[in-house]
């Protein structure tokens, strides 16, 4: 009867025991489980935190190329050079003068036939200006409002204010895909950017 009681209290003992170890090692799963989480969750976070300014700066380079991509590069075209005559002194003043349009690189080669072909529209709107601007705008370190006066004659005189019909069929057959669309690109926007006087000081003639 005794050694019944002593087993049957050996048994319960090592129920015990294996219970405790059970649970220990399910409390140590447990835990090990969570710090495997938690680990994953700062990986996880830590990624998306160094990942993400990555793709922001990926971003911003592929725009800066774009940007630098689509920017015009401009040239210069000579359209007049020769002198053009002031008296509204009383006095008379002779200039020699340029006058430059910068235009899309593109626009150049058109443009400069194009002003070839019409030197006497070009030089009666410039005379007509110098004529009846003043010897302060004419003798200005600041030509600016000489400029825009140029610009403006140009326009009204229908100067160079549409390309020509050859380049508008080019650049419909690329919209569409035709080809030779590789080879033309598409122009849009104004065609005069800027204008340009270099001029001398005035010489006073007798006439």
């Amino acid at each position: 009867m005794t050694d019944q009681v002593d087993i049957k209290g050996g048994n319960e003992a090592a129920n015990t025991l294996n219970s405790k170890r059970k649970s220990t090692r399910m409390k140590t799963a447990m835990m090990t489980m969570g710090l495997l989480l938690a680990e994953a969750g700062l990986i996880g976070g830590g990624f998306m935190m160094f990942s993400e300014p990555t793709r922001t700066e990926a971003s911003d380079m592929s725009t800066a190329m774009e940007t630098v991509a689509m920017e015009l590069e401009l040239a210069e075209v000579l359209i007049f050079d020769d002198h053009l005559f002031n008296e509204t002194s009383g006095i008379g003043f002779m200039y020699s003068t340029k006058v430059y349009l910068e235009v899309d690189q593109r626009d150049k080669s058109w443009l400069e036939i194009e002003a070839q072909g019409a030197p006497g529209k070009i030089e009666a709107a410039l005379m007509s200006i110098w004529k009846s601007a003043s010897r302060r705008d004419l003798d200005s370190d600041e030509l600016g409002a000489l400029e825009a006066r140029v610009a403006r004659a140009l326009a009204n005189n229908g100067l160079f204010d549409r390309r020509p019909g050859s380049m508008r069929v080019a650049t419909t057959e690329q919209a569409s895909g035709g080809p030779e669309s590789g080879n033309l690109p598409m122009l849009d926007g104004p065609i005069i950017h800027d204008v340009i006087v270099v001029m001398e000081l005035g010489r006073r003639v007798n006439r």
